[in-house]
């Protein structure tokens, strides 16, 4: 009898908590407005890369998130988040991802960041403004699988509330240290597209 209410107990509580994941990915699709804040980098850790990290800092970090700037047609976020209206607001992020320590930012393992980590992360920026803001806190680029792990976060631009954030990772591709980690950035915008249903 008492399995039976563990059971009965916890088929419950999952089942509420995918309904409000559920209400939560509705609402990050449905809303046609955002505000792109960038990649930030400030939790993340590279996984064995060659590339001076003082070079990753300085130069890297900001002309990854440039590029996603310079490049529309490729990083189209109207299409692969299914909106009609996109700024994009990357002083934040730059400042954020130049303060990072070089000398901690390359390891040896792998690395994985908590929901509560993204959370204060987004708690930093200063926000405001109609739509949601959308951002991606970068967690673990690791050159021997060839990924990038990343949270996909939206939220709501007033309070910092997160609506909709979740971890996805994907393969890393392109030419040269920028291009191939921009290339996770790429597509797990195409996963994210896909996986949004």
């Amino acid at each position: 009898m008492k399995s039976k209410l563990i059971c009965v107990l916890l088929t419950l509580a999952f089942g509420i908590q995918g309904i409000s994941l559920a209400q939560d990915k509705a609402k990050a699709k449905d809303e046609k407005a955002i505000t792109w804040y960038g990649i930030d980098y400030t939790l993340a850790k590279f996984t064995l890369v060659a590339e001076d990290p003082s070079v990753i800092v300085n130069q890297y970090l900001k002309s990854i998130n440039q590029l996603i700037q310079m490049e529309p047609t490729k990083y189209d976020l109207k299409k692969w988040f299914n909106k009609t209206e996109t700024k994009i607001d990357l002083e934040q992020v730059n400042e954020r991802n130049s303060k990072i320590d070089p000398a901690t930012l390359v390891i040896n393992d792998e690395h994985t960041i908590t929901p509560d980590e993204v959370k204060k992360v987004v708690s930093a920026y200063k926000t405001q403004g109609p739509g949601l803001g959308l951002i991606f806190v970068a967690e673990n680029l690791h050159k021997v699988t060839q990924t990038g792990s990343y949270y996909v976060v939206f939220f709501n631009q007033d309070t910092k509330e997160i609506v909709y954030s979740q971890r996805f990772v994907a393969k890393a591709v392109g030419i040269g240290f920028r291009n191939y980690w921009a290339g996770s950035v790429y597509n797990i915008m195409k996963i994210w597209l896909k996986a949004k249903e």
